[in-house]
C-alpha cells in the first residue's frame, strides 16, 4: 500500500501529463487540499464523520473540514473499532486517516496489574493512539463511599501511552474510566475498563483505620500518606495512602526487594520536583529516590560521604537534597566520645557528591545540657541527653529565604544561614552561654507585650499565652512566614516525673528585626494523655484549606489499642474536619503522616 506522501507525488505527476480527471484550472485546488489533509493528519486531528454534496466529499476533522473532488476518489470505509477511515483513490492507492471510534479499549495493548512488583495497588496501561493526543484517567470510588473518584489528566500528548494507574482498592473488581481527548483536553471518547486487585497479604499494616470523623467539603483533598515502619524500625518500611473512608489506595511493599528489602525510612518519603519521592534509608546507610511505584531510580551510599543517614531528608528549591546525618568521624569536645545526630548534609544527586556540610555543634552550644535524666514511666528507647547526643537534630527543611531550619530534640527550633550564622532560637533560655543569649527570642504575650517573667523565659513554668515546645519534631515554615512544629511534650517544664502530659501542634509568629515570639494557635493540649507522643510525630499546614494536620504517632490510647491519631483542625473555628486511628503493629504506628496528592504535577 503507498503512502499518502507517494500518492502525492503519483497525483502530481499525473496532473503533469494530463492523466486524471482533474483538469489543469482544478490542478491548484487539488493540491491544495490534499496538503490540507495530510496538514490535519499531522496536527493529530482526528476525521469525525464524512459527507456527500454530491460532487464533494466534505472530510469533517475536529474543528475544520476538507473537501475533495469525488472524481478523484474509487472508495471511502470506515471502521470505528480500529479508528480508521481508509480512502482508495482512483488509481489504486489507499490513504487511511485516523478516525473516530466507539471504544477505547480496541487500543488498549495490555494491562498490567503491580507491574514494578512494589505497588500491588497500581496498574499500568499501554495504549497506541490513533492520533495525537491526552488521557484523562478516573479511578471510580465504592458505592456509598465518602470520598470523590480519583481523577487524573496526563500531560503526554504521544500515540504510544504507558498510563500509569493509581488508587486501585485492594482485592476490588476497580472500575476505571479512561477519556481521550485531543491536545487541547476536548474530550473525544470514554471507556470504562476494570482491573481486579488482589488482597493485601503478609505487610505489617495497621491492625485498624478507624476514621472517627470525615467532613469531606471541609478537609484538604487528597489522601493521607502514612510513613509506617513495619513491623520495626529495623524492619522494611512500608509507606501507604489511605483515603477519608479507610481504606489503604496505595502501598510500597519492599519485602522482596533487593536493595530496598530492609529499607528503614524514618520520616518517610518526600515528593520531588520532578513527581518522584526521596528518602533516607538508616538500614542500608542510603538516600534513595524511587517512583510512584516503587521502583528504584536512583540511590547515594552516605557511608562513601563518611556520614549516615537518620530522620529525614528535604529536596530544596536548587534541586539538591538536606540530609539529618551523623558524621562517624566526629567527636565530642574532650574527644572523650563520638557526637551523634548533629551534622546536616547537603546532597547534589547530579554529581553525586555532598556539596555541603554544617555541623551544628559550630552552630550551637554542644555544653548544653539540660536533660540527663530518664523519666520513670518513658519508654526504654527513649533515651537521655548526653555529650554525644547533645542536639539530636530530628526535622531539617529549606526556608523562603535559603536558611536552614531544624528542630532538634534537645535545644528547640534553629534558624540558621547557609553559611552556618545563627539567625534565632525558639527554646527556653536556661542554660545558653553569654554568646547566644543574643540570638534567644523574646516571647510576647497576645496583646504583644513582653513577657519577662525569669520562670516562663527559662522554661519553669508557662504563659497563659505562651509555652516552649519539649523534644520538638517536623519544623514547618508557613506561607505567612509563620513557623509551626510538633511539640511533643517531652519532660515538658524540666519535670520528669510529674509534668502535664500532652502534645501539640503550635504555630508561631516571629519578628526577626525585634527577635520576638508570639505564639498564635496551639491544638493538643486539650486532648491531653490520649494524644501524647513522646518521640516521633509530625505536623502540616495545608495550603488548600488553610488547615492544619496533628499527626501523634505512637502509644496514643486509641479506642481499640494504641497508636496514632490523624487530625486535621481548621485553626479559626477549632473545628475537627478529620480524625483517623491508626492502630500500630509495632511501634511507632508512623514516624510522620501528611495530606498529600495521589498523582503528583506533570505527569
Amino acid at each position: 500500500m503507498k503512502n499518502f506522501k507517494t500518492y502525492l507525488f503519483s497525483l502530481s505527476l499525473l496532473l503533469t501529463i494530463g492523466m486524471t480527471s482533474c483538469n489543469d484550472e482544478d490542478i491548484p485546488s487539488c493540491s491544495l487540499a490534499f496538503q490540507s489533509l495530510q496538514s490535519h493528519v499531522d496536527e493529530g486531528k482526528l476525521l469525525i464523520e464524512i459527507t456527500d454534496d454530491g460532487e464533494n466529499y466534505l472530510l469533517n476533522f475536529e474543528n475544520e473540514s476538507v473537501k475533495i473532488t469525488k472524481n478523484l476518489i474509487d472508495n471511502i470505509t470506515t471502521n470505528s473499532d480500529t479508528w480508521k477511515s481508509t480512502i482508495t483513490f482512483v488509481d489504486g492507492t489507499s490513504y487511511i486517516i485516523p478516525s473516530l471510534g466507539t471504544s477505547l479499549e480496541s487500543l488498549i495493548t495490555n494491562i498490567e496489574v503491580n507491574p514494578s512488583g512494589y505497588n500491588p495497588l497500581a496498574a499500568k496501561v499501554l495504549m497506541n493512539l490513533p492520533a495525537l493526543g491526552r488521557i484523562k484517567v478516573t479511578v471510580h470510588s465504592k458505592e456509598n463511599s465518602l470520598v470523590p473518584n480519583v481523577n487524573y489528566f496526563f500531560s503526554n500528548i504521544e500515540k504510544s501511552q504507558s498510563i500509569t494507574i493509581l488508587g486501585l482498592y485492594p482485592s476490588y473488581n476497580n472500575q476505571v474510566t479512561l477519556t481521550y481527548t485531543d491536545k487541547q483536553g476536548n474530550e473525544r471518547k470514554s471507556s470504562t475498563i476494570q482491573i481486579k486487585t488482589n488482597s493485601l497479604k503478609d505487610i505489617f499494616l495497621p491492625k485498624n483505620l478507624n476514621i472517627v470523623k470525615a467532613d469531606i467539603n471541609k478537609m484538604e483533598p487528597g489522601m493521607t500518606l502514612v510513613s509506617s515502619p513495619g513491623e520495626s524500625d529495623e524492619d522494611t518500611s512500608v509507606p501507604y495512602m489511605f483515603d477519608a473512608d479507610g481504606n489503604i489506595r496505595w502501598i510500597l511493599d519492599w519485602h522482596n526487594h533487593p536493595e530496598l528489602k530492609h529499607i528503614g525510612m524514618h520520616c518517610g518519603l518526600h515528593r520531588m520536583k520532578n513527581g518522584n519521592y526521596v528518602a533516607g534509608d538508616i538500614n542500608n546507610r542510603q538516600i534513595v529516590e524511587v517512583n510512584l511505584l516503587g521502583e528504584l531510580i536512583n540511590s547515594w551510599k552516605t557511608n562513601n560521604f563518611g556520614f549516615t543517614f537518620h530522620h529525614e531528608v528535604f529536596e530544596t528549591s536548587d534541586k539538591k537534597i538536606l540530609i539529618a546525618a551523623t558524621k562517624v568521624d566526629a567527636k565530642t569536645a574532650d574527644n572523650s566520645n563520638v557526637r551523634i545526630l548533629d551534622h546536616i548534609a547537603e546532597l547534589d544527586p547530579h554529581s553525586g557528591s555532598i556539596s555541603k556540610i554544617w555541623d551544628l555543634a559550630q552552630v550551637l552550644d554542644s555544653s548544653r545540657i539540660v536533660f540527663s535524666i530518664i523519666p520513670d514511666g518513658y519508654e526504654a528507647n527513649t533515651f537521655a541527653q548526653s555529650k554525644s547526643n547533645w542536639c539530636h537534630n530530628n526535622g531539617v527543611k529549606e526556608t523562603a529565604d535559603g536558611s536552614i531550619l531544624c528542630t532538634s530534640r534537645w535545644q528547640g527550633l534553629v534558624k540558621f544561614t547557609r553559611s552556618g550564622s545563627l539567625k534565632w532560637i525558639v527554646s527556653p533560655h536556661n542554660a545558653w552561654k553569654k554568646q547566644f543569649e543574643k540570638y534567644l527570642l523574646t516571647p510576647l504575650d497576645r496583646n504583644g507585650n513582653p513577657i519577662t517573667d525569669p520562670d516562663v523565659l527559662n522554661g519553669k513554668k508557662d504563659h497563659p499565652d505562651f509555652s516552649w515546645g519539649w523534644g520538638i519534631h517536623c519544623p514547618v515554615e508557613m506561607p505567612n512566614g509563620h513557623v509551626m512544629f510538633f511539640d511533643n511534650g517531652y519532660s515538658r517544664l524540666f519535670n520528669f516525673k510529674d509534668a502535664e502530659r500532652y502534645s501539640r501542634a503550635v504555630e508561631y509568629e516571629i519578628d526577626e528585626q525585634a527577635m520576638t515570639i508570639r505564639q498564635v494557635w496551639e491544638y493538643g493540649k486539650e486532648r491531653g494523655k490520649n494524644c501524647f507522643s513522646t518521640q516521633v510525630s509530625g505536623v502540616q499546614y495545608l495550603e488548600q484549606t488553610d488547615n492544619r494536620l496533628f499527626c501523634p504517632g505512637i502509644n496514643n490510647q486509641l479506642s481499640n489499642g494504641y497508636g496514632g491519631h490523624i487530625i486535621e483542625i481548621n485553626p479559626k473555628t477549632g473545628e475537627i474536619v478529620f480524625e483517623a486511628e491508626v492502630q500500630s503493629t509495632g511501634s511507632p504506628a508512623f514516624h510522620r503522616a501528611n495530606r498529600i496528592s495521589l498523582y503528583p504535577e506533570g505527569l
